[in-house]
């Protein structure tokens, strides 16, 4: 009698992450995307928002119409997000760009309307 055995190898270096992303590096990378603006205040001049980007961003830099905002490394903080003004904002459809240094969970981006710096910010 013959006998077969089969055996799987997962290499347990994918299951690694720290703040739910990965620790093997996915990056550098370049993301970019159209973004519609919409919300105005009552003199129709667009308002001034924060881009959150602890969720999905590891170290990196981001560009807003060709402008840089800023860099973040939400990991290390304590600043999780980056004031973007209203007046950078074209009305309409507006192009956004990630450098992103290390890795990235699922791409998103969050605009909100206060800062996140070392946890929650009460105004």
């Amino acid at each position: 009698s013959t006998s077969t055995s089969t055996s799987t190898s997962t290499s347990t270096l994918d299951t690694y992450s720290f703040n739910k992303k990965p620790l093997i590096p996915r990056g550098p990378a370049v993301f970019s995307a159209s973004v519609l603006t919409l919300e105005q205040d009552e003199q129709g001049q667009i308002l001034d928002t924060f881009i959150n980007v602890t969720n999905s961003w590891s170290k990196g830099y981001l560009m807003v119409n060709d402008r840089l905002l800023g860099r973040y490394w939400p990991d290390a903080g304590p600043q999780f997000t980056l004031f973007l003004p209203g007046v950078w904002l074209k009305e309409g459809w507006n192009q956004i760009t990630f450098v992103e240094l290390q890795s990235y969970q699922d791409g998103m981006l969050w605009f909100v309307d206060k800062p996140y710096i070392d946890g929650p910010v009460k105004p």
